[in-house]
């Protein structure tokens, strides 16, 4: 990258920074510290406003990118997944990541870099707030598991997950527990009941977040798409001005197949599942639902197309979430629009 201070590489870990910066001699030059409030002041001193620095991206390289916006530097946050010459190298310590992160900027434009955006304070809210409320959910659903377990241990076979899914019900069936079980089987209602009160918390912080952005509203038109859907949507996505196109809206949530071309072959492979894996399966979820809907329309009708010619379900249903993310991103980026549903075409014609 072109320009007139250094370029600086800095590998962060939980407590310390390593730093490595070229000049514009070619000089190199080292440094560390740690990355507690007090020793990311201490390194903001060193910086300038001429300087471009890369880190990989991660929690902390997000707050620094904040903090290092009133010295003015240029910052760019790459994606760690796609550093090969970091990962694939055979000699790898923090020293030589820095080093190799300050040569990346020094010698690749930034359109060549596989950077990662920086989100928004809004965005960055909502993907707080989306992820911690997959991570209860997936907590709950190991605790019904759990529980499910022990009345199999006890060689009651009647009792199913569906029977579990509610305070109620559990106490009901809490009762055929016996030994050391029944205690355990209280313990996990315990957890289960306090999981469950703390999901409502954030269920009603999602839909407080929704009712208040327009659009947002306009993303739930869409059959199928709820709260949670296009919240994380939005969160990830933004506004989609970022984005040329809903094609690579798709390649950004790794919906978009593997493609290996060569001479006159074409070879397509499986989903290349790059990108946030939380708004790849509310997607999933959200084709399933508009696939099973009375107001599915043209989706819909593409889905038992695919599947009646002998497409599988899993092919099918990725090709309607894939429909379903360029769909949100035409939503989203024309703020005048509102889904429409589309009439089921005639897909025996032909």
């Amino acid at each position: 990258m072109q320009g007139n201070g250094r370029w600086i590489g800095l590998d962060l870990s939980k407590r310390t920074y390593e730093m490595c910066y070229f000049d514009q001699k070619g000089k190199v030059g080292r440094s560390g510290g740690e990355t507690t409030k007090g020793g990311r002041a201490k390194l903001y001193t060193k910086l300038k406003a001429e300087d471009i620095v890369a880190m990989e991206a991660n929690s902390l390289a997000f707050v620094m990118e904040k903090e290092m916006r009133a010295i003015g530097c240029t910052v760019v946050i790459l994606n760690a997944s796609q550093l090969s010459v970091i990962y694939a190298s055979t000699k790898k310590t923090d020293k030589e990541d820095a080093l190799k992160l300050a040569r990346l900027v020094k010698i690749y434009e930034k359109e060549d870099l596989p950077t990662v955006d920086v989100p928004t304070d809004k965005e960055y809210y909502r993907r707080k707030l989306i992820k911690e409320y997959k991570t209860l959910k997936g907590d709950r659903t190991q605790e019904l598991n759990r529980l499910h377990a022990l009345f199999v241990q006890c060689g009651i076979t009647t009792i199913k997950r569906s029977n579990l899914q509610t305070d109620v019900n559990r106490q009901k069936v809490l009762a055929q527990l016996f030994d050391y079980e029944a205690g355990q089987a209280q313990r996990l209602c315990q957890r289960l009941t306090m999981l469950e009160v703390q999901i409502e918390e954030l269920e009603q912080l999602i839909k407080k977040e929704c009712k208040e952005d327009k659009g947002i509203q306009r993303l739930q038109t869409i059959p199928g798409v709820g709260d949670k859907t296009a919240l994380a949507f939005a969160a990830y996505v933004g506004d989609g001005k970022r984005f040329n196109n809903g094609n690579e809206v798709a390649n950004y949530v790794g919906l978009v197949p593997r493609v290996d071309c060569s001479g006159t072959i074409n070879k397509y492979g499986h989903i290349t599942k790059k990108g946030n894996k939380v708004v790849r399966a509310l997607l999933y979820q959200a084709a399933w639902a508009i696939v099973r809907s009375k107001h599915g329309g043209a989706l819909k009708a593409k889905y038992f197309y695919m599947t009646e010619r002998g497409k599988g379900k899993k092919i099918s249903i990725t090709a309607i979430a894939r429909k379903m993310a360029k769909l949100l991103y035409l939503v989203m980026k024309n703020k005048q629009m509102e889904y429409q549903e589309m009439p089921a075409p005639d897909l025996q014609a032909g």
